[in-house]
């Protein structure tokens, strides 16, 4: 307990710490896609530049801008290109192609570009150039660049971005973030050439279902864009190839970003996308929310006012938030030193200990021992450079054994009966809030580190750490019911007769556990229309949803068992205990997920927790009624 009690102190520091750097992190980016904006003034044919007043209006000041192709050069009169069997038709349009058809020059299956700007040429021949090789480029004078493949193939390659666009945009009070996409061109060689182009913009964000230099050439991508000084802005829930790589290189360097995909955009109001884009702010340290327009025939009034209001609506609702429109650095790179692993790691172990002696009757040196020397197989570790690793397993481990320990501990002291049995369920209630708040607090500690903080590093094995606390304290129970010979017990079991009723509760509570797990992911179940309502009126009355699992079943459960074991009954303890235990257990996960701030998980853990008493304390009462109570 000493040991925990020092680890504890120590883990405390480094939670105050992180809270810390989450308070002082109070300011969203909030930026616009120019080509949705591009297609809501085409609608109403006005130009751009009435969409782009108005935005500075509402405050918004940042734009995201796709990379320059060569039929967007084309369309803003940078570069004309024709294939070479083309020329032909165009005798007298360019004197220098006149030359080059009379000297016999003009390959007709090569594309020919002229280019009469200095700046753009240079930067466009040198993106092809470094896509291409420089064997498949040849100069004819100085506006004339003929490249050795069909036009075709030409088309899709990202150029930059338009000096006249940059000139434009910034002359009207923007700045620019890149959005630009993965090619099959690109490699190893070409990338740092590729990401020299954006110098001077702080954040790209990558567009499609891969990053830029996927598969092979991430590292080099990571290194360009520290080397430039550039931010990678890491769009959260999309699935893109190579994302994990890059988070883990380009760490603390890491500006979250949020958007609606254009598809889901289509399904929803725009009060919800607000709602949205406040809730991944508030609850998850988003750093930038990317805005898509609404799309005809999405809206009901015309494109431009309806967007602009909605833009206008995300922004207030932000700031309401306590939160205000502006500039937000990436994550600081704090880092969390050996020692302090080490002692937060001594205490994770002494409640390993802890939990062992509550299941099994170890003599005190052999727990000491087998403190010592897992505790010295974690310095071992660190001082192999193992830190990562070490700081992955012992989380798991504090999400394993805290939730465990709480609740076995408190089914294992004395019993009472009526009246101090409504005292009681409460104490024992909060003897295993405290008890998982300790390992909570270790295990936050713990991860207080810029490449978890950051997102590059997740909480390891979640789905593990749901379920097996579930597990162990049922075994753990079970031992306890039946005298320490639980071969004995399974054997009386897989004897019993069984009724359907049985049948059908075991399918029920193998179900939910299904449930439990397969909702602990984003991607795996989706949540009902009639949940969706319940949560956000959850939200509205309460500023942050409690978990449904932790005040509907785990906490009223957790008072049942409670109640059930304070009145010497003990059959089927095992199973209401591990049930409840859903409560600490999802308590635990809540604060596992670093990338939500630690007051929003303990407001969320709190309300969760008087709903639940609620609850419990109607289950108590309920209880005190129907149960006839046994005399010691």
């Amino acid at each position: 307990m000493v040991i925990l009690g020092i680890a504890f102190l120590c883990a405390a520091y480094q939670v105050f710490v992180r809270f810390s750097l989450e308070e002082d992190r109070q300011q969203v980016r909030l930026v616009a896609d120019l080509n949705g904006l591009k297609k809501i003034a085409a609608y109403e044919k006005k130009p751009i530049t009435v969409v782009l007043d108005q935005l500075k209006k509402i405050g918004i000041t940042e734009l995201g801008v796709f990379e320059e192709t060569l039929p967007d050069a084309v369309a803003l009169g940078e570069v004309y290109y024709v294939k070479g069997s083309g020329i032909e038709r165009l005798k007298g349009f360019v004197p220098t192609f006149d030359n080059l058809l009379k000297a016999k020059r003009i390959k007709p299956e090569s594309t020919y570009l002229y280019i009469e700007n200095d700046t753009v040429r240079k930067r466009i021949a040198g993106q092809l150039k470094w896509m291409l090789g420089g064997e498949e480029i040849k100069f004819f004078g100085k506006d004339i660049i003929e490249i050795n493949e069909p036009e075709e193939e030409l088309r899709g390659i990202g150029l930059g971005i338009s000096e006249a666009q940059k000139k434009f945009l910034s002359g009207k009070g923007f700045t620019i973030v890149p959005r630009v996409w993965n090619d099959p061109l690109v490699n190893a060689i070409n990338i740092g050439p590729k990401i020299s182009l954006l110098s001077g913009s702080d954040v790209v964000v990558f567009d499609g279902e891969e990053i830029l230099g996927f598969p092979d050439a991430i590292p080099q991508l990571a290194e360009a864009l520290k080397k430039y000084k550039i931010n990678y802005g890491n769009v959260e829930i999309v699935k893109q190839d190579g994302d994990l790589q890059l988070k883990k290189l380009a760490a603390p360097n890491i500006i979250r970003v949020h958007s609606v995909p254009k598809d889901e955009l289509k399904k929803i109001t725009k009060e919800e996308a607000a709602d949205r884009y406040v809730r991944a702010v508030r609850e998850r340290k988003i750093n930038m929310i990317y805005l898509r327009p609404f799309l005809p025939p999405k809206m009901e009034a015309y494109p431009i006012e309806y967007n602009m209001n909605y833009f206008s609506e995300v922004k207030q609702k932000i700031e309401k938030s306590g939160f205000s429109v502006g500039k937000r650095d990436a994550m600081v790179g704090y880092e969390i030193d050996k020692w302090t692993i080490l002692i937060i790691g001594s205490g994770i172990i002494a409640g390993a200990v802890l939990l062992a002696l509550a299941v099994f009757d170890i003599p005190l040196l052999y727990s000491i021992m087998i403190w010592l020397l897992f505790t010295l197989i974690i310095g071992l570790i660190e001082l192999k450079g193992g830190s990562l690793i070490t700081q992955k397993i012992l989380a798991l481990l504090a999400a394993v054994v805290f939730p465990s320990y709480a609740v076995i501990s408190s089914f294992s002291r004395e019993r009472r009966q009526f009246p101090a049995i409504f005292l009681d369920t409460l104490l024992m209630l909060m003897s295993i809030v405290i008890i998982t708040g300790v390992g909570i607090v270790l295990m936050v500690g713990l991860l207080t580190d810029y490449r978890f903080l950051s997102g590059a590093e997740v909480f390891p094995a979640v789905k593990l750490a749901l379920t097996l606390p579930i597990l162990i304290i049922a075994i753990a129970l079970l031992l306890k019911e039946s005298g320490g010979n639980i071969f004995n017990w399974v054997k009386e079991v897989l004897g019993a007769k069984v009724s359907l009723l049985s049948v059908a509760l075991g399918a029920v509570c193998l179900a939910g556990l299904g449930i439990l797990v397969a909702r602990s992911g984003n991607f795996v179940l989706p949540v009902p229309g009639f949940e969706k309502e319940f949560r956000n009126m959850l939200e509205v009355l309460m500023y942050v949803r409690p978990r449904t699992k932790e005040f509907l079943i785990g906490y009223p459960i957790l008072c049942f068992a409670a109640v059930y074991f304070l009145s010497w009954k003990k059959n089927w303890l095992w199973l209401l205990a591990a049930i409840g235990a859903i409560a600490p257990v999802s308590v635990f996960n809540s604060f596992s997920h670093i990338h939500t701030p630690l007051f929003i998980s303990f407001i969320r853990t709190m309300n969760g927790l008087v709903l639940g008493i609620m609850i419990g304390a109607v289950v108590v009462w309920f209880t005190g009624k129907v149960i006839k109570i046994k005399d010691n």
